[in-house]
């Protein structure tokens, strides 16, 4: 997911001065999302706004399929799309505190078996660099890219997809001992691998145990409706048109690139989630230490371990955004300030268009500096 330059522009603006919080009302808050329902036909929109200690608002409107009646509520799902990994990089951070790997293991040091028939290219890559996609490996961030055949019915159709990966030529270039970065949800894929043979547990089993037993949020994988057809369902925004995604349709996620983006979580719960790692970032240890917080966060600048990131003016702030297209997810941290806020919608939007969450998170920005002259939208 590139950074939207408008929204880092508009973070940078905010990080130049110290914030003060307060400023961002309930009714306010309320009317922004008002708003932005009606000016870009949105179906659902849910904001929290939250310090490190408590969440100080949280707005919900809207229905769960457009042109039904059906409201949305706190206890909904929204997808969080490449949010989630984010989740995935908690994980494998719990995983590094407990010893059971190192961010700079190697990725054939855990199978070694797929070391022989690999590309030497690839011999160095590490979990971290599959973090930061910098490891090479091709994209699979578009429906041009063609999978290969392989069966998806076999519990190793992730395997053979690594094994397949490793196989092929470069998606990036081989400059100073790294690849360039070249952002890969495939990259993921083989990440979320290694976590598996190190804990002896899948990817589903290591969600169930590190978030919803441990961390104590309720998530689930894969799109809310195909799970529950009474959970909110997807739409997409492309020139005026809306698109709605039923319980029946076939679009999903790609199961050889499920651990990069297919989870949902409840509004408040994401919004914990988030709490938790602003806790982190200023200092206090939780699910995983501060220095891990920070090391997600923060060990490199522009795009970390599954998030993004700035400094300005002694000021730092990071970020995810996730959509498949059919939902929108957003999560912006400036621990300096103790300050987060989350942005969830159940549409995405058409290209060319300026995207209905930049448009709320800058609204948020300038409620909450009181900025009513700037960023005139």
């Amino acid at each position: 997911m590139k950074v939207n330059q408008l929204l880092v522009f508009s973070i940078i603006i905010v990080l130049k001065t110290q914030l003060l919080l307060g400023q961002i009302e309930s009714s306010a808050l309320r009317k922004i999302i008002e708003r932005a329902r009606s000016k870009f036909d949105l179906p659902a929109v849910v904001a929290t706004t939250m310090n490190s200690d408590e969440i100080l608002l949280s707005e919900i409107q809207g229905v769960g399929t457009y042109g039904k009646d059906n409201a949305v509520s706190f206890d909904n799902y929204f997808h969080i799309g490449s949010c989630s990994k984010s989740v995935l990089a908690i994980i494998a951070a719990k995983l590094v505190e407990g010893g059971r790997i190192k961010w700079n293991t190697n990725f054939f040091d855990v199978y070694p078996e797929l070391l022989d028939s690999a590309l030497i290219d690839y011999h160095h890559i590490t979990l971290e660099d599959l973090f930061l996609c910098q490891a090479g490996i091709k994209a699979y961030t578009s429906d041009d890219e063609i999978f290969p055949n392989l069966n998806l019915n076999s519990q190793n159709s992730r395997y053979d997809f690594a094994k397949w990966l490793v196989k092929q030529k470069p998606s990036s270039k081989f400059r100073s001992g790294k690849f360039e970065f070249h952002y890969s949800n495939a990259g993921y894929t083989m990440a979320s691998l290694m976590l598996e043979r190190v804990s002896g547990k899948n990817y589903d089993e290591l969600i169930k145990i590190h978030i919803i037993n441990e961390m104590k949020i309720d998530i689930l994988i894969g799109f809310p409706n195909h799970i529950d057809p009474k959970q909110p369902w997807g739409h997409t925004l492309s020139n005026g048109d809306i698109k709605v995604f039923r319980p029946e349709n076939t679009y999903t996620i790609p199961e050889l690139i499920v651990p990069s983006g297919n989870l949902s979580m409840k509004p408040l719960g994401f919004a914990k989630y988030i709490q938790l790692n602003l806790k982190g970032l200023r200092g206090t240890d939780n699910y995983i230490g501060s220095n891990s917080y920070k090391y997600i966060h923060f060990s490199r600048e522009g795009f970390s371990l599954g998030v993004f990131n700035n400094k300005m003016f002694g000021n730092t702030f990071s970020g995810m955004d996730g959509s498949a297209g059919t939902f929108f997810c957003r999560a912006i941290l400036i621990p300096d300030n103790n300050f987060a806020f989350t942005i969830m919608t159940n549409a995405g939007s058409g290209k060319g268009e300026m995207k209905a969450v930049d448009w709320i998170t800058i609204k948020i920005i300038k409620r909450y500096k009181n900025w009513w002259w700037k960023f005139w939208m």
